[in-house]
């Protein structure tokens, strides 16, 4: 899939991304206890839906509305 927009951003204490003015939470993860102060990238698609990357790996993809839509389980990978 194709994504239209790409942005980078540094979570917050809180663990959650900021982005046109939707906050997404970050669901647990087997990767890393949180990613407070982490670099990640959101991929919004044409369709409107939204995925947080670290490096190579997804995060979460969430709707148009911010809302968690899937969590990636084989981060292993």
């Amino acid at each position: 899939m194709c994504y239209l927009i790409r942005t980078t951003r540094v979570l917050p204490t809180d663990n959650t991304v900021r982005y046109r003015r939707l906050v997404l939470q970050l669901p647990q993860s087997p990767l890393r206890p949180h990613f407070v102060r982490a670099k990640v990238r959101v991929h919004e698609y044409p369709d409107g839906t939204l995925a947080v990357f670290h490096g190579p790996r997804c995060l979460a993809r969430y709707d148009d509305q911010g809302g968690l839509i899937d969590q990636v389980k084989s981060l292993a990978a």
